[in-house]
């Protein structure tokens, strides 16, 4: 046999892949650190008054509409979005058009980063505030904004999906199946945050402490 001088753009296209893959990561990486270090330099927002009930509540309930709005509304109606459009993806395919396709995918592109940001924010101007000083109002407290922030993890790897950093490999199917997970995984941690941020702290064991005249504190009463 008489070998045959490799094409001069054989190299190029089989690099070709490669080099798109690490672009897209160069981008999402360099938006996710944009992103993260706004939400650091972001200033805090004025609280609202003390309700005694837990953080996560105190969170929802100060600066109406605007905290209900940016750290529940915003990310829940977005899952919500792509939940709906999977259910009609996964079921009836050949009805879902080009425009309940794009809704899933720009749904959850924008999730995730979204709410990468409010994650650092919450971080910076809350989780560590809280940790630091011993602010923490016991167990609900603790499970309410852990899975409130666990949510970043199925959310952000809906955007890693949808810019082929995560799966490039993988066939539709795949990419569908994991993709309905993490959907699922974020409607769960949401439900549980939910249910013990609306929980009384005190249920769990939290004693309040009151700030008498004379500046000592005292273990409140639980009923």
């Amino acid at each position: 046999m008489v070998a045959t001088a490799p094409s001069p753009t054989a190299g190029p296209v089989t690099a070709r892949p490669g080099l798109r893959r690490e672009v897209r990561i160069a981008v999402v990486v360099a938006v996710s650190v944009a992103i993260a270090v706004v939400a650091l330099l972001l200033p805090a927002w004025p609280a609202g008054p003390d309700m005694g009930s837990t953080h996560y509540m105190g969170l929802l309930a100060a600066n109406q509409p605007w905290n209900l709005l940016l750290f529940m509304a915003v990310p829940v109606v977005l899952a919500e979005t792509i939940a709906v459009t999977e259910l009609v993806v996964l079921f009836s395919p050949q009805r879902a058009g080009r425009t309940v396709r794009a809704l899933n995918r720009y749904a959850g592109l924008v999730a995730g980063f979204y709410f990468l940001g409010v994650v650092v924010y919450l971080l910076k101007q809350a989780v560590v505030p809280l940790t630091l000083d011993g602010g923490w109002r016991g167990p609900a407290d603790v499970i309410a904004v852990g899975f409130y922030l666990l949510g970043v993890v199925p959310l952000y790897g809906m955007s890693l999906l949808e810019t082929r950093v995560l799966g490039a490999g993988w066939d539709a199917q795949h990419r569908l199946k994991v993709h309905a997970t993490f959907v699922g995984m974020f409607l769960v941690v949401a439900h549980v945050a939910m249910i013990a941020g609306m929980l009384d702290p005190t249920v769990l064991g939290w004693q309040p402490t009151h700030v008498m005249d004379d500046g000592t504190q005292m273990a409140g009463m639980t009923h």
